[in-house]
């Protein structure tokens, strides 16, 4: 391996270093990923390039640009390690790297779980309602489970989908939608 991590891209060493300073670019990815696959020496990653807790804080989105390269395995085991290290030693000392997900909103999960039994009784698959719909399955499941706060119009696309009737009660009111 040359000792120039750099040696076939046009850019300098300080110019990596800057793109490096900024966590969370798509530029940030892009270095972190190239020299994390050429390096594997972490005192000197640490030392010179990217700080460990950043490190920590952004490896999931290293790793899936590293996955990018199928090259770049083994050196994601390596670093995974690396980051399982580092990542107990920080969360012993308070460091947080993700937020806590929001509570559900209970009528989120209400409206969740009467989707997800109307579209079992009908023995359609996540992936089928999805693509009837034109959204992802990872919509879908997070819709089931209470955990995305979807609009009037994917509700709308979801009942007609399923030929349900969408019904909302206000107080001395009711709004009904027809499929």
């Amino acid at each position: 391996m040359k000792d120039n991590w750099l040696w076939d891209r046009k850019i300098t060493d300080s110019e990596a270093k800057k793109a490096l300073k900024k966590p969370g670019t798509g530029a940030f990815f892009t270095m972190a990923a190239l020299l994390l696959s050429r390096k594997n020496e972490p005192n000197e990653v640490f030392k010179n390039y990217i700080d460990p807790v950043i490190f920590c804080k952004n490896w999931a989105g290293i790793k899936r640009k590293m996955r990018q390269d199928k090259w770049s395995e083994p050196r994601i085991i390596f670093w995974q390690a690396i980051y399982e290290k580092l990542a107990d030693r920080y969360r012993k000392e308070g460091v947080v790297f993700r937020q806590a997900a929001p509570a559900k909103e209970p009528f989120c999960e209400v409206i969740g779980k009467k989707i997800a039994a109307i579209r079992r009784e009908q023995g359609l698959s996540q992936k089928k309602l999805a693509k009837k719909i034109g959204v992802s399955q990872q919509l879908i499941s997070r819709i089931e489970k209470g955990g995305e706060n979807i609009s009037l119009i994917t509700l709308t696309n979801i009942a007609r989908s399923l030929n349900k009737a969408v019904e909302i009660n206000f107080p001395n009111s009711q709004l009904s939608i027809p499929h």
